[in-house]
């Protein structure tokens, strides 16, 4: 079965089509610029220096042997210089073979848990050597052992990255070096259930709606109603996970049309709410 990807969208419909596992290599100049979630836990592995990563509501400068980790329900996006190589592994990891492999005495998941969860570490060139010879591995084809190797060194990979979180120190996220941008992020996320509108939230950080615009393009190369729908999102991939019906989450996470919920909610996850709660 081939697990190894240059697109990371086929990475990622590898690992949950087989609820399995799919694992993307790229020294593309630009990453996707898109905030997006999916279905995967997901084991980044940076290469080189890029500018930032934004996980949820944090902020992380990225240097070269950095690795993040990130469970299934945060929005992220990369941002990375344009005219230079920003070389990375991803791997995807569907949480069913996370779980179907963890034992009483040893979880797979641990380095996942949103509770607790550390999203980077700044590891040495001999840990990220035997990282990368380990994404390596599922490269070539096997033979007839090809399934059982790469499960085997898929598990070696989750193993070796709790162990490395154990014994490293977490590298702090960053609060976004403008005052006003981080008072946004502060507004948004708390604020991301009610009807949100910008003059409202750039009068809460003492700006002009032109001036927040501007910053989260400068800062985060994306848009403020961006930001907003995928905090939205993400929490109601929550909500739904929880057991909370489709109109409760809708109204929950502040949609106030059922319909838009349903089309906004299909466009960022792939799968309607109904489904995406069985």
């Amino acid at each position: 079965m081939k697990n190894f990807f240059k697109s990371c969208h086929d990475a990622i419909d590898c690992a949950i089509e087989n609820k399995s596992f799919g694992l993307y290599y790229s020294e593309t100049t630009r990453p996707n610029l898109l905030i997006h979630m999916h279905d995967c836990c997901e084991i980044f592995l940076s290469l080189s220096e890029g500018d930032n990563f934004l996980i949820d509501d944090k902020i992380y400068d990225i240097k070269p042997n950095n690795l993040f980790v990130l469970n299934q329900f945060e929005a992220h996006k990369v941002n990375a210089n344009s005219k230079e190589k920003f070389v990375r592994f991803s791997l995807h990891i569907h949480p069913e073979f996370i779980y179907r492999n963890s034992t009483p005495e040893v979880d797979l998941y641990k380095c996942f848990y949103p509770e607790n969860k550390l999203d980077c570490i700044s590891l040495t060139d001999a840990e990220v050597e035997k990282l990368k010879n380990l994404f390596l591995s599922l490269e070539q084809d096997q033979g007839y052992i090809d399934d059982i190797y790469k499960k085997i060194r898929t598990i070696e990979i989750l193993l070796e990255t709790i162990r490395l979180y154990d014994t490293h120190q977490v590298t702090t996220s960053n609060s976004p070096s403008n005052k006003a941008l981080s008072l946004a992020i502060d507004y948004i996320n708390s604020n991301f259930d009610k009807q949100l509108s910008l003059e409202e939230i750039a009068k809460n950080c003492f700006v002009s709606t032109n001036q927040l615009c501007h910053l989260f393009k400068k800062y985060l190369a994306t848009t403020v109603s961006k930001y907003i729908t995928s905090k939205r999102i993400t929490e109601a991939k929550k909500c739904l996970r929880d057991g909370k019906s489709v109109t409760e989450t809708a109204f929950a996470c502040g949609f106030n049309d059922y319909a838009n919920f349903i089309r906004v909610f299909k466009a960022n996850v792939g799968i309607s709410p109904g489904k995406y709660k069985l």
